[in-house]
């Protein structure tokens, strides 16, 4: 049987491991939010000048109701748009979402996107790094359009915040590269209900979201709730 003073010298052992493992982490985490620092803003400049060399899907372009300030790496390309990850933790570090892992606070709402009446994927791993380093407060694990939203406490997530995590173009007129034309135009609705400003829309457990291009009547303004049990 060990000693006490053999018992203080392993809980000293044990806790001295565990702030060095918390300190590398925590390096691990720095490098990753400040290391590509240069290369972002190079990124940010070639993809204005792109934006603005490109018509999109016509029209005029109003970037007054922006998702997002850090455009870095946002698509403004036509559907379907695959989970933009070279720019990821610098558009994570824009959006002032918290840090994930506890999930005290965990919601989920549910997506579905629209484009000219078809529907469009919502893709797995949105906000998951690739090479395994973090995982961004709102994310998805499948193709479901199941929305994750996790922090440690409550947090009023947006809706524009998930298009910026995702990597998509999104603003109260343009959805990537369709901008409001005529009769053909960006709309949101949550629980059957349109949404005036779905860009800052706060999502709430169990939402059913549509956003969709195009006009009145050719997408369904209401979906099923359909949650797997626990979600």
């Amino acid at each position: 049987m060990a000693s006490r003073k053999e018992e203080k010298e392993r809980l000293r052992r044990e806790r001295l491991a565990r702030e060095q493992a918390e300190a590398s982490a925590a390096a691990r985490r720095r490098r990753m939010f400040f290391g590509g620092g240069a290369a972002a803003a190079i990124a940010l400049v070639a993809i204005v000048a792109i934006a603005i060399a490109s018509s999109g899907g016509g029209g005029k372009k109003d970037s007054s109701s922006s998702s997002s300030t850090n455009v870095a790496g946002l698509q403004t390309g036509p559907a379907p748009w695959q989970p933009e990850t070279s720019h990821l933790s610098d558009r994570f570090q824009a959006s002032g979402l918290p840090q994930s892992g506890s999930e005290s606070y965990h919601i989920h709402a549910l997506l579905r996107i629209y484009v000219a009446g078809k529907q469009e994927p919502v893709p797995a791993y949105i906000g998951i790094d690739p090479n395994g380093q973090f995982l961004a407060a709102l994310h998805t694990h499948d193709a479901s359009g199941i929305i994750h939203m996790e922090s440690d406490s409550y947090y009023p997530f947006k809706l524009g915040q998930f298009f910026d995590i995702w990597g998509v173009k999104f603003t109260d007129t343009q959805l990537g590269a369709y901008y409001n034309q005529g009769k053909n135009t960006v709309q949101a609705y949550v629980n059957g209900k349109k949404v005036a400003d779905p860009v800052n829309y706060k999502m709430q457990r169990h939402d059913t979201i549509v956003v969709a291009y195009g006009q009145p009547g050719s997408f369904p303004t209401k979906i099923p709730a359909n949650f797997p049990n626990g979600l």
